[in-house]
């Protein structure tokens, strides 16, 4: 049953009421680029940089704009209405990031869904919401704004060090700081009061520089993204296809979005790129990357000869993206 119109956020009405594709592309870049990529730079900017670095801003954004770009392009009356975009906008961020978390904080996010079950079933606690910031505290603190911490553990008692007993342990840790806290910051001392240690990959501390690729392209470079991009519209068509029909970003999504994204090339441009008609690559956009059996059906090849595409490809822009680092060191 479709929907009301007036059910939706007025900043969607362009694109519920566009009559055509053209139309319909062009409100969905308004809403990226005007509204989207403001709200999503908000939000990254209340995270410390000991929690995402500058780099993991740079994925993160642009794994919301993919996930938004998915959900506007299929939207329509009949999809659940978006009543309040900037919330949209907003919860899908803090998935993103919650997303990145889960994967390299592994301890510490068991320890905060520990704690914040300690503090939503407990009747001597509270958890409410300030400026987007989850606070915490006793239940006669509710609503009251948080403090600066000045905790100091050197001064903790044993039932503050009890992990076996998180609702004493809490209490006490709480009774001592002496108001409200950011509940990020009571998961910082309260990790360190119960000694549990982040690692990831085999035993490496989380604290360490991220060595992942950046956002741009599964390429196996590092290299700038301009430079990347200008070397592979000189490849040889079929090489060009079969690299980027399967180019993936960090969570294995269409990697293509990204270069879009970057305003690096437009969609006109990544279109005549890979061999295909703009209609074409909106039909497949969904669908993309694909695999390379699916890319040989297309280029009427077999699976080995995309693959063995694939991989020249990456040696020549190896090669040649080296050798103009090089010219730019001299």
């Amino acid at each position: 049953m479709l929907r009301h119109l007036a059910e939706n956020d007025p900043l969607l009405v362009p694109l519920l009421e566009a009559t055509d594709a053209e139309t319909r592309q062009d409100a969905i870049d308004t809403i990226l680029v005007e509204f989207v990529q403001p709200v999503v730079g908000q939000v990254l900017s209340r995270f410390r940089r000991a929690t995402i670095s500058r780099d993991d801003v740079g994925d993160l954004t642009a794994t919301v704009n993919v996930r938004v770009l998915r959900r506007l392009q299929q939207f329509s009356l009949s999809d659940e209405p978006i009543e309040r975009l900037e919330d949209y906008i907003v919860a899908v961020t803090y998935n993103a990031v919650n997303d990145l978390l889960r994967r390299r904080y592994p301890e510490r996010t068991r320890l905060k869904s520990r704690l914040r079950y300690a503090l939503l079933h407990n009747e001597q606690f509270a958890l409410w919401e300030i400026d987007r910031n989850t606070i915490c505290g006793l239940a006669s603190w509710r609503g009251m704004p948080p403090i600066k911490a000045n905790f100091d553990p050197a001064g903790a008692t044993n039932a503050m060090h009890d992990r076996h007993s998180p609702v004493q342990s809490l209490a006490a840790v709480l009774k001592a700081i002496g108001g409200p806290i950011v509940l990020e910051d009571l998961v910082a001392i309260v990790m360190e009061l119960w000694q549990i240690a982040e690692t990831v990959d085999g035993g490496i501390p989380s604290g360490l520089p991220s060595m992942e690729p950046g956002p741009a392209m599964e390429l196996e470079i590092r290299q700038s993204v301009d430079a990347v991009w200008n070397e592979v519209c000189q490849l040889r068509p079929n090489q060009r296809t079969a690299l980027l029909m399967n180019l993936r970003d960090v969570e294995g999504t269409n990697g293509l979005a990204l270069i879009l994204f970057s305003h690096v090339a437009t969609f006109d441009e990544i279109a005549e790129a890979m061999g295909l008609s703009p209609e074409r690559l909106s039909e497949i956009w969904n669908d993309l990357p694909f695999d390379d059996r699916t890319i040989g059906e297309m280029l009427q090849l077999t699976r080995q000869q995309v693959i063995n595409l694939r991989k020249t490809a990456r040696e020549r822009l190896n090669r040649r993206v080296n050798a103009l680092h090089k010219q730019k060191r001299r």
